[in-house]
């Protein structure tokens, strides 16, 4: 005479995501952003492998700063911030990153460019060229202040850092249709 309490078979689950109870705005949310840390890794890949190889007049792309400030003025302060902080916490162990300074300055130069992008400008592609920019060429004479700090560099590499800023914004048009895409998946952030 059995009784109903003995024994019971363990429910069956198809896995590990069963136990993960995530609404369907914190899945878009997670689709999100990992599809924009792929984007960054990318941009990490195309700079290592292709870009590093062509120069012109002793200065080549930095794709990988340029994508990140992108992502943050594109998605807003508050997450933005955060996914610069990660961003540029993974470009600086990834071994291409000129040194562990660019961690503080990619994230408060990204930080700065997404709210001078909110308090001043409308949304756009030339917002985000304009604050990717600004951001991108301020990138580009820290690092320079700081190589000639360091003594890495002289002041005749000057001109190569500013055209180094302006080749990395041709990056903006090709990876905005992109970056666009993947921010409109889960709605909008920035709401007007």
């Amino acid at each position: 005479m059995a009784r109903d309490y003995e024994f019971r078979p363990d429910p069956e689950s198809s896995g590990n995501f069963d136990k993960l109870l995530l609404s369907q705005g914190q899945r878009f949310g997670l689709v999100r952003w990992t599809l924009f840390g792929v984007l960054c890794l990318l941009a990490l890949l195309v700079q290592d492998v292709m870009v590093c190889r062509v120069d012109f007049y002793s200065a080549s792309m930095d794709l990988v700063p340029c994508v990140i400030i992108m992502i943050t003025c594109l998605q807003g302060v508050e997450p933005g911030c955060l996914f610069a902080l990660i961003a540029s916490l993974l470009y600086c162990f990834s071994g291409s990153a000129p040194g562990p300074y660019v961690l503080p300055i990619i994230t408060i130069l990204a930080m700065l460019a997404a709210i001078f992008r909110q308090a001043c400008l409308r949304k756009g592609i030339f917002s985000i060229l304009l604050s990717t920019g600004v951001g991108l060429m301020c990138y580009e004479l820290l690092l320079f202040a700081i190589g000639l700090f360091l003594r890495y560099t002289t002041w005749q590499r000057l001109g190569a850092m500013v055209l180094t800023a302006l080749i990395s914004l041709l990056a903006v048009p090709v990876a905005y249709p992109i970056a666009r895409a993947i921010g409109k998946i889960g709605g909008e952030t920035w709401k007007e």
